[in-house]
């Protein structure tokens, strides 16, 4: 290679890694803090966050929410870490909302480790509120109790 085409060939790349870092950061996943879900104030005890296990519990229907400041307008993927404790042959089952709008269909936790389930959605940047609702509790004393647990939310845009 002749050495009058260096300075081109340092060029171009700096220019290639500049043109690939903005992208490379666009695609970090907003992560949203756990700590920062409300539950309801019926029945307090039913809802929370376990610090210690790093989880969310909704151990009977109810909704919980959450303030996401959403950068830009576009798709994203809102994407749930949940788990359940299955009772009557069944998973816990929840629905996501951002605005009180439904995200995806009603979705049921498979049994044992916690499990990525992932919502598409066109989001309006700025402040949104994101539920997430249990919709199935089931519990009999001494015999069962489904349960939702939640370990983590993000949001991740596909496409602006």
């Amino acid at each position: 290679m002749s050495t009058r085409m260096l300075p081109f060939m340092g060029a171009a790349t700096l220019l290639l890694y500049c043109t690939l870092m903005p992208a490379a950061d666009e695609a970090k996943p907003l992560v949203v803090e756990l700590k920062s879900f409300k539950f309801p104030e019926v029945m307090a005890d039913l809802f929370g966050y376990n610090e210690g296990d790093g989880k969310l519990f909704l151990y009977t229907n109810g909704k919980v929410t959450a303030k996401v400041k959403v950068p830009s307008e576009g798709d994203y993927e809102i994407i749930v870490k949940a788990s359940g404790d299955k009772a009557l042959n069944e998973g816990a089952k929840f629905k996501v909302a951002i605005d009180g709008k439904e995200v995806g269909k009603e979705t049921e936790t498979s049994d044992g480790e916690p499990k990525d389930y992932k919502f598409p959605a066109t989001l309006k940047a700025g402040e949104r509120e994101l539920t997430i609702e249990f919709t199935n509790d089931a519990y009999k004393e001494g015999e069962y109790d489904r349960n939702l647990y939640v370990f983590g939310v993000e949001l991740r845009q596909t496409k602006k």
